[in-house]
């Protein structure tokens, strides 16, 4: 089994992200869950989303959160699911933090975090240098 993923997003991210990171890594993204969050969204609407979806995904080996942008709306909505000790959020989502976690899912949930983190880090350079 593998830690559960939950990407909580602005509209048009989350979902596509997942798919590029299925698509570079030839696999089906298992346990792994977005919520999409509209400019517009009804708060309390994507709350019930979130926490339908937690209830679906297979939790015993916890979950990592990954919001896009941190003190955002979605990053907001998500930290308030932060109850339980076996779930973590990590915020600044890109392309290689998500291919990094996907290909770690294995570990326990605090060094998931931790590889999350560094493969969000790693994944940022500049071509000057």
């Amino acid at each position: 089994m593998s830690v559960a993923l939950l990407l909580v997003t602005h509209k048009n991210i989350g979902n596509d992200m997942l798919i590029i990171t299925s698509s570079i890594l030839n696999e089906e993204l298992n346990n792994t869950a977005c919520i999409e969050v509209p400019l517009d969204a009804d708060i309390d609407i994507i709350k019930n989303q979130v926490a339908n979806v937690l209830t679906k995904l297979s939790t015993d080996e916890g979950v990592l959160i990954l919001t896009d942008s941190y003190g955002s709306t979605p990053c907001n909505i998500a930290n308030e699911f932060l109850d339980n000790k076996n779930r973590t959020l990590v915020s600044g989502l890109n392309l290689p933090m998500l291919i990094r976690v996907m290909n770690y899912r294995s570990l326990p949930l605090a060094e998931l975090k931790d590889v999350a983190i560094e493969g969000g880090k790693h994944g940022i350079k500049s071509t000057k240098d």
